[in-house]
Formats: C-alpha cells, sequence, structure tokens
C-alpha cells in the first residue's frame, strides 16, 4: 500500500522556524575521554544496533540520566 503523502497543517512563519533553529543551534563544546574498554564497548552497542551518529547517542543517553534523575528527585508533599 502506497504511503499517503503528509499535509502541511502548520503554515509557520519562516521568522518563527529560523528562530527556533538558532535557538536550538549547539554552540557549547564539551569534551569526555573514554579509556579503550569504555570505547570498544560503546563501539559495540553501535555496531549492535545501528547507530551511526554516536555524538547524538551520547547526548540522548547524558541528558535522559539527567532527567531521570532529576525526576527522582522531585520534591514530594506525600
Amino acid at each position: 500500500m502506497a504511503r499517503k503523502k503528509r499535509s502541511q497543517k502548520h503554515n509557520l512563519n519562516p521568522d518563527f522556524r529560523s528562530e527556533q533553529k538558532e535557538k536550538l543551534a549547539r554552540r557549547h563544546r564539551k569534551s569526555i575521554l573514554f579509556n579503550e574498554k569504555e570505547l570498544s564497548l560503546i563501539d559495540q552497542y553501535c555496531s549492535r544496533y545501528s547507530i551511526r551518529n554516536k555524538s547524538a547517542f551520547i547526548r540522548e543517553i547524558v541528558v535522559s540520566h539527567i532527567l531521570k534523575q532529576m525526576d527522582d528527585n522531585y520534591p514530594k508533599l506525600f
């Protein structure tokens, strides 16, 4: 069965899109060093699960871990 073309529901202002892209641009660099075993483990995982973009993968893992920990440590009233 052929896929239907998606209709564009939202007509966003091009200036709005460029503002959003500008806000999400990655400008801050952080460096990280791995030893041989850690790098080998990451390489094996990426090859097993067909991950091509390792920087996006590591960024996603770090941010998801931070968000999970912030959610776990959220103050609870009861």
